[in-house]
């Protein structure tokens, strides 16, 4: 099975083996190449991506892009404040991204990066962008001519580079077909296999939510360990089921950043009410966890473009991917170690009590709003 991670062996976070690969398909790619991304900015990577698939479009190559329009959002309110796709802003969004924007941390960056620099790979005659407008998708993925696919955490942005993601690297004819009828919802899924891909799909008049009820099913099955890295919690019903497992003695390690690119009031309210009720340990992450991966008994690893919040169990278009393969697993389990072992363990609940109600509220509140 031709399946593995993209992270260089001292390499734990993953970006610098992603985006050096995801150049050299597009390069070789032969016929068409298929895009589904939620963040695009136009910075050096997005550039460089960009500036590979005009190239690809030149010598007659198919392209298509999904992006999803929402996302816009955050490449306006963070960092350089750039997309490199140009998308259209109603005023009234720009009125209420400038009021949630009060929510994120300070992180914006000079540059003289174009907005907008994608205009020339839209106009290619032989690319096409989707712009997913009613519904919201944080999918992200790659397909080359239909037999090699990447998926998982990773964004077309630069600050990757300082993130620990997760993505996967597929070269198998089946696995990339069984991953179109799985997406069109052709067949359903099943956990017996080595590799399965899990879909939340809003999109296309579907309402196909499958994520939650298998991570809340996996929670509840698992009997010795459960791993959880991710970059935003707080679906109830998810933390719940955390809660649960720890009480009946599992043990369950939950990593989190100190301080996440958004939402870490939230993030330390809900991590706050899991440790209070239960035996579970949460360890904080100096560098920003933005990957989306849960492992059980070490036996299973389920990671992909899906965080535990209300946002992604509940309204975002996501796509996991399920792993039985020992391999596989093994491979996630090294990089789970190591980074666990940077991390801090909370001794003092009160460490996580250091956070705004208020803000935690509006987080909260703005994923609930679908926003």
């Amino acid at each position: 099975m031709n399946v593995s991670i993209l992270n260089n062996t001292n390499d734990v976070d993953g970006a610098e083996k992603t985006f050096g690969r995801i150049i050299e398909l597009i390069n070789t790619a032969e016929s068409n190449i298929e895009i589904h991304m939620y963040v695009w900015r136009s910075d050096a990577i997005g550039n460089a991506i960009g500036n590979a698939l005009c190239k690809a479009a030149d010598r007659g190559v198919k392209i298509h892009i999904k992006k999803d329009h929402s996302a816009l959002m955050y490449e306006w309110i963070e960092m350089n404040r750039k997309s490199y796709l140009p998308g259209k802003i109603s005023k009234l969004k720009r009125i209420w991204w400038n009021i949630i924007r009060q929510t994120f941390p300070k992180t914006f960056v000079e540059d003289d990066f174009i907005d907008g620099a994608g205009l020339e790979l839209t106009n290619k005659k032989n690319v096409t962008i989707e712009w997913i407008k009613k519904v919201k998708t944080h999918q992200k993925y790659y397909l080359f001519d239909n037999k090699t696919l990447v998926t998982g955490s990773i964004n077309i942005e630069e600050r990757h580079r300082d993130y620990y993601d997760y993505m996967i690297h597929i070269e198998e004819n089946d696995l990339c077909e069984h991953f179109h009828s799985r997406m069109a919802g052709e067949r359903v899924y099943n956990l017996d296999q080595n590799i399965e891909f899990i879909f939340n799909q809003p999109m296309n008049n579907e309402n196909r939510f499958e994520i939650k009820p298998v991570l809340i099913q996996l929670i509840d099955q698992a009997k010795e360990n459960i791993y959880v890295e991710v970059a935003y919690i707080g679906d109830h019903d998810v933390d719940q089921a955390i809660i649960n497992a720890a009480n009946r003695n599992v043990k369950v390690d939950l990593i989190l950043s100190k301080a996440a690119n958004i939402g870490n009031e939230n993030n330390y309210k809900r991590a706050e009410l899991i440790m209070k009720n239960s035996s579970a340990k949460i360890y904080l992450s100096s560098k920003m966890i933005h990957s989306k991966m849960l492992a059980f008994d070490r036996k299973i690893v389920v990671s992909g473009s899906a965080n535990l919040s209300i946002f992604s169990m509940q309204y975002s278009g996501e796509l996991n991917v399920f792993i039985k393969d020992p391999k596989i697993v093994r491979d996630f389990m090294n990089l789970a170690d190591t980074r666990k072992q940077s991390c801090d363990e909370v001794t003092d609940i009160g460490t996580l009590g250091n956070y705004s109600s208020t803000i935690a509220f509006l987080q909260e509140f703005h994923q609930k709003l679908k926003l």
